[in-house]
């Protein structure tokens, strides 16, 4: 038990808090709650980032955002209730895909679908003031039916006033590597445009199966962000309409200014345009094999 819920099944265990499927002792409705255990981990900074994800959270309703419901504090640890939303994330099935060419086919088929819905959740986020700033492959989980849950808001910050821009204070480098924005490693302010940067790294993994930057180091990383040009998708897929990747270029521009001004601009951009010449062949029926099971550990 935590406080008034019972822990029936653990969905992933991190560094930091545990997800766990919970049931409240008088209900029959299961949930999921991000869970801060009593211990090493336990402290006022901690429980603090996971009152902060409530109180993003909250303000969020959106079909393509995971739901919050509310935050609380127990003998055994602080908790934050959530939408059980069971599924892989984004990253798990990209995983997945490189040992079941069947899987691959699957998530290429549907992919204008899912990019529409994770840029929609994005563009929703902006909307009502935040900017989610860890944008990646592991922060969306995807069903078979292909529903979309953004989800860890952990990090996420209201954008930097005029009054912050005018004085150019510095921002706090957070995020994770393969995806922040030149800007976002320089600690300049806080903008919806570095996850329009973040979302087309991603999306550039997700068309071409690889990120358009690696490296041997942090360091090494974080200049490609700053100084390098990424390669084009068409590089990688013949078969992407030039003119889509030509927009993601745009999404991973080294200027704010000369990306897509808004998440809700580059969502219509998916969902109206062509981003394949020759739309992908469905999965033969039954051809699929299941899914790996998630790594509880």
């Amino acid at each position: 038990m935590v406080g008034e819920y019972r822990l029936f099944y653990l969905i992933r265990a991190g560094a930091t808090f545990e997800i766990w499927a919970v049931r409240h002792r008088s209900e029959t409705e299961a949930y999921a709650i991000k869970f801060l255990k009593k211990g090493s981990k336990y402290s006022r900074t901690t429980v603090a980032e996971l009152k902060h994800e409530f109180n993003v959270g909250k303000a969020l309703d959106h079909p393509s955002v995971i739901e919050t419901h509310d935050f609380g504090v127990a003998k055994e640890g602080a908790w934050l209730r959530m939408e059980l939303f069971k599924e892989l994330s984004i990253k798990q099935q990209l995983v997945a895909c490189k040992q079941t060419p069947a899987l691959k086919t699957k998530l290429t088929y549907r992919m204008k679908e899912i990019l529409t819905k994770c840029a929609a959740g994005i563009a929703h986020m902006h909307e009502k003031g935040w900017v989610h700033r860890d944008i990646k492959p592991d922060n969306f989980l995807l069903s078979d039916a292909t529903d979309v849950r953004l989800i860890d808001f952990t990090i996420a910050a209201k954008p930097t006033g005029g009054l912050g821009k005018l004085l150019g204070g510095k921002t706090k480098i957070q995020g994770t590597y393969s995806y922040m924005s030149p800007d976002q490693i320089r600690g300049n302010g806080v903008d919806p445009r570095d996850d329009v940067y973040s979302f087309g790294c991603m999306v550039h993994e997700l068309m071409c199966g690889a990120l358009p930057f690696t490296a041997n180091s942090p360091n090494e990383l974080m200049q490609k962000h700053i100084k390098s040009r990424p390669p084009s998708l068409v590089v990688a897929d013949k078969n992407i309409n030039p003119d889509f990747a030509a927009y993601v270029q745009r999404m991973l521009a080294k200027d704010r200014k000369e990306r897509p001004e808004s998440m809700k601009e580059v969502m219509m951009k998916i969902k109206a345009d062509r981003i394949f010449y020759q739309t992908p062949d469905p999965p033969a029926e039954g051809a699929e094999d299941a899914a790996p099971e998630e790594d509880e550990g």
